[in-house]
Order: C-alpha cells, then structure tokens, then sequence
C-alpha cells in the first residue's frame, strides 16, 4: 500500500487532485487542516502484487478496515460522489475497529437530526408530501402510539378529495376510538387547533403537487394554520434528482425535517441522503413497515449508520412478529 498526501484550497479539491493521482480506489486515510492554509488529505492505494521475496509491504494504517468498509457501504447505496467524498473524509478522522460508530460520527458532523419522539401537547405534527408517500399511514401509526402511551389525541385530515383517504384513516381512529375531524380549508383548521386543549394533534393532508401553484397555496395556508412547521414524508427509492427538486420545493413551504417511509423495500439509500443534504433537511424517522402498531423509528446518527451499512450486507430488517418468533425458538 502506498501513501500520499494532497494539498488543496478546500475539501473538494484536494479530494479531485487524489482521484487524478490514485484513481477511484484510492482510500483516504486522514484529513486535517494545514498550517498553511486549506486541507490536506493523506490518501493510499494498493501496488500490484509483488513476488514472494520483494520486500514486506506495509500492514494498512490503523481505521482504514473500517474506512474501507464505509466506502464500500457508500458505493453500494450509490451516495453522490460530492456528499460520499466528505462522509468518507470525516469518517477516516474517527475511523476505529467500528465502522458504525465512524460512520456514525460522520453522519452527525455533516446531517442534522430532528426526530419525532414525544411531541409537547398542542404542537400539532401535519404532515405534508406527494401523493401516495405514506403520510395517512404514518399518521395513524403515530396517533396509535400516543393512545395506547394513555395522551389524549386529537386526529384532524384535510385529505377530502382522494377516494377513499378519509375511509382508510378513518378505520383506524375507529379501532383506537377516536374522534377524526374533517378540515375543509386552513381557517377551519387553525380554529379547529385552538378548541384543543392539552392533546396530540396530528393532522393528515392530501398529497399535493408541490410544482404547482394551487397545491402549493393549499399547502402553504395549512402549513401556516398549524403554527408554520411541517414534516416532509417520502418515501425511500425515489429518483434521486427528482427527490431533490421535491424536497426544496416543500421546504419553502414551511416543511422543516424529514420523514422516510417504505425504507424496508429498498436496497440503496443513496437517494434519501442526497434529499437530505441538498434539501437541508433534518432526518426525523423512518418507517419499516406498513403494520400501524410500528411506530415511525427515531433518526440518528447511529441508527442511521446502522442503516447503511446493514443493508444487503447480511443483516435484514425484522418485522417484530420476525422477532418473536425468533425470541421463542430461542
């Protein structure tokens, strides 16, 4: 294995003078500010094989299994060059025996994490996004788990127009016993969000068109009615670019974090990073799968290192009837 270190006015360019010196397998073993002035990244790369008599080469610095293993995990999931090139240079700076906690910390250094945990009564949660993305579903699940945790919850849905929208988040306020109130426009909706006093409000909205001008008006108008702070939900696996102009678009709609959903379904999250860090979107959860007793899981950045490097390596997502049953042949 043979070192080298490059100098560069910033990250992006010393990153550009590794891959023209060493190529696309090269394995950046440390980043550091220089003293002169910008960065310098110390990267390696593999010789050809020599004969059993040349001289010994050296063992891999100390990390660079587990940066190895980070890089591999960012390839699979098909993370754009630009984010890959700045998670793989933090990481080597934390790298250690565990490439989880590694990633981890590169994850924490270059995203934010705004997780939808225990929201204080009276802060309603709305959730917004295209069509189709799970928002109804992700709705109920939360709604489940403030009712069997004993808080009074309130259900409101603008979601009139979609055959069959209401019906489907109806059944399940039914089954938890709760009241769901239709909301027909966004003075409705914040008059509605004033008469409730010391309860979980979490309001479901029609999926909208966030490129068109009368979606985004609706959007907006609800967004502001329930106090200007909206989660983005998307589903996993969306076309990269395609994510990203959705994402921006629904930010300047008051959208403020993100919700992924269908992530059991995916192999590569490339694409989920991408949306939130050009979008500059804080990860909230994550849904894995369409029972509505489960729960959105909380982002971190652990959980979320966990993700990445689990996926197709080995380790499959388990269901939680997975889990007992695993629990009982035990």
């Amino acid at each position: 294995m043979r070192l080298k270190s490059f100098h560069g006015p910033n990250l992006t360019e010393a990153m550009r003078q590794v891959r023209e010196a060493l190529g696309e397998n090269a394995i950046i073993v440390a980043t550091r500010d220089d003293d002169a002035g910008g960065i310098r990244v110390t990267a390696a790369i593999d010789e050809v094989s020599s004969p059993p008599d040349a001289a010994k080469i050296p063992e891999p610095p100390e990390g660079s299994e587990a940066v190895e293993v980070i890089a591999e995990a960012l390839t699979r999931h098909q993370v754009p060059s630009h984010l890959a090139e700045r998670l793989l240079a933090t990481a080597t700076q934390f790298a250690n025996d565990d490439p989880v906690l590694a990633l981890g910390a590169a994850f924490d250094t270059h995203f934010e994490f705004q997780p939808i945990i225990d929201e204080k009564p009276g802060k309603p949660l709305i959730l917004i996004g295209p069509p189709g993305a799970g928002k109804t579903l992700c709705i109920a699940k939360f709604a489940t788990k403030a009712t069997l945790s004993k808080r009074p919850v309130t259900v409101f849905s603008t979601d009139l127009d979609r055959a069959g929208g209401m019906e489907q988040l109806a059944a399940f306020t039914r089954l938890l016993k709760l009241n769901l109130i239709e909301i027909e426009d966004a003075h409705a909706l914040q008059d509605a969000i004033a008469l409730q006093k010391g309860a979980h409000i979490f309001i479901d909205t029609a999926g909208g068109n966030p490129f068109s001008d009368r979606d985004r008006k609706e959007i907006h108008a609800l967004v502001a009615a329930a106090g200007g702070e909206a989660t983005l939900t998307l589903p996993a696996g969306l076309d990269a670019s395609e994510a990203v102009d959705m994402a921006q678009e629904f930010r300047h709609l008051g959208a403020t974090r993100l919700l992924v959903t269908r992530i059991e379904m995916v192999r590569r999250l490339g694409s989920m990073l991408r949306v939130a860090f050009d979008a500059r979107l804080p990860f909230a959860n994550y849904a894995a799968s369409n029972k509505v007793t489960e729960a959105p899981q909380p982002f971190n950045p652990v959980s979320l290192a966990r993700l990445i490097l689990n996926k197709d390596s080995g380790v499959r997502i388990q269901d939680s009837g997975e889990k007992q049953k695993h629990k009982k042949e035990a």
